[in-house]
């Protein structure tokens, strides 16, 4: 009787360590291998790269140069309050590069100026701020200059052409957040020298040296494209598209009726070569997210197949694209 009931208790036991096993297994398969976020907006906080920063007191003139040689140069009393005061207290002045195409995407600038391709040779964005109370500043007109080395390799016709951009996120995209579209500079002057961008005349926020492309000789078409598993392109998705043929990124911020996200009407080249990214968080906060080569054919519909994964493979995912 006795070895009967320690019997009875193995058994028990072992099914109870199996009930347990099998119940940790189960819930190791529904909790993806993946970063979580609230929103897309809180991943996009997350992969904005940190500001190359410096203390002065702009009542000297000063320079700062980024990582990457981007350089800001101003005269002496350059800073500004919102009034038109001179600052003398000492000011944070922030400097982000966005020279190559991963850069641009990870900050969400793509180059695009009001629905049209541009093509890039890099872009930064300023901002300076009173240490003292965090008041964001401005710089006054013609106070400040750029240096940007042209990283993105476009052709020697293109760099003769580079023009300054002053980007503007005063436009939406389909989750209702800001992304940077980009106006050409009217009263700057810049040139290209050497292979290295300047401007005159620049203020504080984004700047960029691009060209518009010309697609005079070429069919303009557009596309859309479906990320599978999503099913509100008003909610938490994005798609980009990195082109092949010229340094340039596009962000497909339209929802059509399919439901999907399509591009500018007559602004896509026709023969196009790239590659379309789709990032989406789920409703379960789970980051996902895949690639697909394509070639712009017209009115093309593409399908780009999205799977779970952490935010340190997505930007990995993203560097291999561009390099």
């Amino acid at each position: 009787m006795k070895t009967k009931l320690i019997y009875l208790l193995v058994i028990l036991f072992s099914f109870v360590i199996y009930s347990c096993d099998d119940e940790g297994a189960l819930q190791n398969q529904s909790q993806p291998d993946a970063s979580t976020f609230t929103s897309i907006q809180d991943l996009r906080n997350s992969l904005k790269p940190n500001p190359y920063v410096q203390t002065l007191n702009p009542s000297n003139s000063f320079s700062i140069t980024g990582p990457d040689g981007t350089t800001i140069t101003c005269s002496e009393n350059s800073v500004i309050d919102s009034s038109g005061n001179t600052i003398s207290d000492d000011v944070n002045i922030s400097l982000y590069e966005f020279n190559t195409l991963d850069e641009m995407i990870l900050a969400k600038a793509p180059t695009t100026s009001n629905g049209n391709l541009l093509v890039t040779g890099g872009s930064f964005e300023v901002t300076a701020e009173n240490t003292a109370t965090g008041e964001e500043l401005e710089f006054i007109n013609w106070g400040c200059q750029c240096s940007l080395n042209i990283q993105t390799s476009p052709s020697i016709t293109h760099q003769n052409q580079m023009m300054l951009f002053n980007g503007n996120t005063d436009n939406l995209d389909n989750n209702g957040q800001e992304v940077v579209d980009w106006d050409l500079q009217n009263q700057g002057e810049f040139g290209v020298f050497d292979g290295v961008f300047q401007a005159w005349g620049i203020d504080v926020g984004f700047s960029n040296c691009d060209v518009l492309y010309d697609m005079a000789s070429e069919n303009g078409t557009q596309f859309e494209a479906i990320v599978n598993g999503v099913t509100d392109y008003s909610g938490n998705v994005e798609v980009w598209l990195i082109i092949d043929d010229f340094p340039s990124v596009v962000m497909l911020t339209t929802v059509n009726s399919t439901p999907a996200l399509e591009t500018y009407a007559e602004s896509i080249p026709t023969g196009l070569n790239g590659t379309l990214i789709g990032i989406n968080v789920d409703d379960d906060n789970y980051l996902s997210f895949g690639s697909l080569p394509i070639t712009v054919a017209g009115d093309d519909s593409f399908n780009i197949n999205v799977n779970y994964g952490t935010e340190a493979e997505l930007v990995e995912l993203i560097e291999s694209l561009v390099n």
